[in-house]
């Protein structure tokens, strides 16, 4: 595989599996994947979780393999107690990475400094067992005085991996809210402080800005949201000579935001039918009306606008962009809530990487 250039996180969801599943060979390449295993739902009827642990980890690495095939991936579980265990007594972690080295799954495991000792050791194993490598991942607050970061790394190093190279560093600032100028400064402060800047395998800077939901998008409207993340990629090439390292790769949340929203009553939801597209430099957001009163087959007229708009990549760009077309002449879809957001993940993975191509080219 080549070095990636592109490091989408993305939510292990059945719409971000399928995205994946879906992307041309020549973009999947490109790219290397970091997958949140979603934490069990909740059931809100009985008041108590929808599923045991077991059955919840059962089904994920057969959906890894669809998505991933034999192609690297970051696999993380950061909404899970790292010492619960399965009825077999294994972790969460441990059962899929056991399972995934069945199937072939070339996973690299996500630990932070909050990884229990547990969840380290079964990253340790695995990277011992495979060469796989792990990957630390740090936020913000880890950078803040009172942290001594080179102490903790080391730290997380001596836990989990077994010969202290082969590691990748993932700098995630999540969500940047509105002041992408601020956030070049923090990027720039932060850099200075990443420790062993040079030992690294692979680093990653990683950001958000698409909003927790829709609600502030009036219903029958197309607004443009700004892609912050991206704007402030953008700043930050423009001094190479301030990056970490010439090879630093990108990172985003595709069109989400880094926390999902877990809280949320399916009984009393209202979601509004939505096209949520990645353009080069906003998201175009095609919202409709509430699903349950008006149905999806607002998504024909959704897509008839969007090909109308000259935001629109055309059919061939991708699969996601090929399905808006046939939508929008009524020969595929309506889909539904898990259809649009493959749709919008694969074009929007698409576009990325095809953009950090071209820059990357450019310079």
């Amino acid at each position: 595989m080549p070095e990636p250039i592109y490091v989408p996180i993305l939510k292990g969801k059945e719409g971000e599996y399928a995205a994946l599943e879906a992307l041309a060979t020549e973009i999947k390449d490109q790219i290397l994947p970091l997958i949140e295993i979603p934490s069990i739902p909740w059931d809100f009827a009985s008041e108590c979780p929808a599923k045991s642990l077991d059955d919840h980890i059962s089904g994920i690495p057969d959906k890894l393999k669809r998505a991933c095939g034999t192609t690297p991936f970051y696999l993380d579980l950061p909404w899970f107690d790292g010492d619960e265990t399965l009825a077999n007594g294994m972790t969460a972690l441990e059962a899929i990475l056991t399972k995934g080295r069945e199937l072939g799954l070339e996973a690299i495991p996500v630990i932070y400094r909050a990884s229990s000792e547990a969840y380290l050791s079964a990253a340790k194993a695995h990277s011992s067992e495979t060469g796989s490598g792990i990957c630390v991942r740090l936020l913000v607050e880890d950078f803040d005085e009172d942290v001594p970061i080179e102490k903790e790394v080391d730290r997380l190093l001596t836990a989990a991996s077994p010969e202290g190279d082969d590691v990748d560093l993932i700098v995630d600032l999540e969500d940047l809210g509105v002041n992408t100028g601020t956030k070049a400064l923090v990027a720039r402060s932060i850099f200075t402080m990443i420790p062993r800047e040079v030992s690294w395998r692979r680093m990653t800077l990683a950001a958000a800005s698409f909003p927790e939901d829709l609600s502030d998008v009036s219903a029958a409207t197309i607004v443009k949201l700004p892609r912050h993340e991206w704007d402030l990629w953008k700043t930050l090439q423009k001094r190479p000579g301030a990056l970490p390292r010439p090879d630093l790769i990108f990172g985003d949340y595709a069109m989400a935001h880094p926390v999902a929203k877990t809280n949320i009553d399916p009984r009393t939801m209202r979601m509004s039918a939505n096209i949520r597209y990645t353009a080069v430099d906003d998201w175009l957001v095609i919202k409709g009306r509430n699903v349950r009163k008006y149905g999806f087959d607002q998504y024909f007229e959704l897509c008839r606008l969007l090909v109308s708009r000259p935001e629109y990549s055309g059919r061939n760009f991708s699969w996601g962009d090929s399905y808006i077309a046939a939508c929008a002449e009524a020969t595929l879809g309506p889909g539904n809530a898990t259809t649009w957001r493959k749709v919008g993940v694969n074009h929007h993975i698409t576009l990325v990487t095809t953009g950090l191509a071209s820059l990357r080219a450019s310079v």
